[in-house]
């Protein structure tokens, strides 16, 4: 057992703050960005680092829960969490069952590769112990954070700053890398990559160009996440909301994501342009039109001034250029895009083997989110998760338009751009979206949702009970009017 330099700095962090689990949650968002270090390693394994303040923050809820203490948000957060739970339940189970039903009829490929070197036959394996255990941490994480961040006295908006400050560190340490691949600047690689299980690629070059991946095993995972920072920023920011430091973040991220010369990034940010019009439209914002053409007249000024400085300064970098466009447009042909397109059709082809079932999750791992989801937990699980994504998507359109612009309806408008980001980069090129952080996004939106929820029923009106007198003053006013009503059909003035 092995501690390495970001588990020297975690565990006594997290003990010395374990009873602030507001603090808790975002120290949890600022070390999401450490995907390939590890703040234990066991063997060949490495403890992620956000397990550990997600472990603290569990345990302390857990044990206020064994105290009596409930949150006021837990019924609403449980009835948007039901679809979700549902499906977990039936991927802990199929993961039990379809590895023993299907076992020596279909090839899978293992989590681990590269000790066999292709696909094996269907069987238990390690792989179904181990991603169900992440899974069910995952779940229980969600519940918890959801739950409480309901609290009247916590500040959500404050998390989701929390979520743009990782953005502003990753863009900093894609400078640093620059800094390193270029001109030698001295840079950090065992604390970032301290994972034995994770397979870093930080030497990779496209052309004369280095390709950067910061703090993450490949420039394709950073590409993803800077995209959902991108994302997320610029649709507060034609929103009109005022946060600190997120207009500067766009320029930032995008110039980051372009230094990974990921074509995940690239196709996932032109998804995203695409989008935002579409966005403007079904939410209602039409004066965000204005402001996406506006934005977007103003950043083609922009980029178009410093390709020009650049070009005058620098002239060896239009050729590099021209090389990252070139491997970009022909990355179909690349025999990396072959591999990973194999990967997926055996993993789609599962499918159909299995009547529709899948082999398990943890049995087979796909290069892609649709293919390895559709193999491993079957078209029930992809159906179910489809119908928490349009539950949770519904709630917080609704919830978005019953309120004023606001901490909660900031929340909202930011971190739906963010889930979709994620999502998108990952049905291009990652297998699974299982990262705490990513969970913790989504408690964010759940609670939120709650939030307003709450508030919006403590204003409504209780109906009044009526008093024992109340009869009798209603028939004495009856008797008063009566009269003049019958007057009155007579004819008498």
């Amino acid at each position: 057992m092995t501690v390495p330099i970001v588990g020297m700095i975690l565990f006594p962090l997290c003990l010395l703050l374990w009873a602030r689990p507001f603090l808790m949650l975002q120290i949890l968002l600022l070390v999401g960005i450490l995907p390939a270090a590890a703040a234990l390693i066991l063997g060949g394994m490495g403890v992620q680092p956000t397990m550990v303040p997600a472990l603290a923050f569990m345990s302390f809820v857990l044990l206020q829960w064994v105290l009596g203490v409930r949150y006021p948000g837990d019924r609403p957060v449980m009835a948007l969490c039901f679809p979700f739970i549902m499906v977990v339940t039936w991927t802990l189970l199929a993961s039990f069952i379809m590895p023993r039903l299907f076992m020596n009829e279909v090839m899978v490929w293992p989590q681990k590769t590269d000790a066999v070197g292709g696909r094996v036959l269907l069987g238990p394996s390690f792989g179904n112990i181990s991603q169900d255990m992440y899974l069910i941490i995952n779940a229980v994480f969600l519940v918890m954070a959801a739950r409480f961040l309901t609290r009247s006295d916590i500040r959500i908006e404050r998390l989701y700053s929390t979520f743009l400050l990782s953005g502003w560190c990753v863009v900093a340490i894609c400078v640093w890398q620059f800094g390193h691949r270029v001109g030698g600047v001295p840079f950090a690689e065992k604390f970032f990559y301290s994972n034995p299980g994770w397979a870093v690629l930080d030497t990779q070059v496209a052309g004369p160009v280095p390709r950067i991946n910061a703090s993450f095993s490949e420039p394709a995972a950073c590409a993803s996440f800077l995209s959902e920072i991108l994302f997320s920023s610029v649709w507060i920011v034609l929103q009109g909301y005022s946060v600190m430091g997120a207009k500067w973040l766009i320029p930032a991220s995008a110039l980051a994501l372009a230094c990974t010369t990921s074509t995940t990034g690239f196709i996932t940010v032109g998804a995203e342009i695409c989008l935002l019009p579409v966005a403007a439209i079904a939410t209602g914002a039409h004066r965000v039109l204005g402001n996406i053409t506006r934005l977007m007249l103003v950043g083609a000024a922009i980029s178009g001034c410093g390709i020009l400085v650049l070009v005058t300064v620098a002239p060896q970098v239009v050729p590099a250029a021209k090389f990252v466009f070139q491997s970009t447009t022909e990355k179909k042909d690349s025999q990396s895009y072959q591999d990973r397109s194999q990967v997926d059709h055996d993993s789609m082809s599962l499918v159909g083997e299995t009547y529709g079932l899948g082999v398990g999750w943890g049995s087979n791992r796909a290069s892609s989110l649709m293919p390895g989801l559709l193999s491993t937990i079957g078209l029930v699980g992809v159906i179910g998760l489809l119908v928490f994504d349009w539950k949770l998507l519904r709630a917080a359109m609704r919830t978005r338009i019953a309120i004023p612009p606001g901490p909660e309806r900031l929340v909202i408008e930011g971190l739906i751009p963010a889930i979709v980001g994620r999502l998108i980069a990952a049905c291009l090129s990652s297998p699974t979206v299982g990262f705490l952080d990513f969970y913790l996004l989504i408690a964010m939106l759940i609670a939120a949702i709650a939030r307003v929820s709450l508030r919006r029923a403590t204003a409504v009106p209780q109906p009044q009970l009526m008093r024992p007198d109340m009869p009798v003053a209603a028939a004495e006013h009856y008797a008063m009017a009566e009269p003049d009503v019958c007057m009155r059909r007579e004819g008498v003035p």
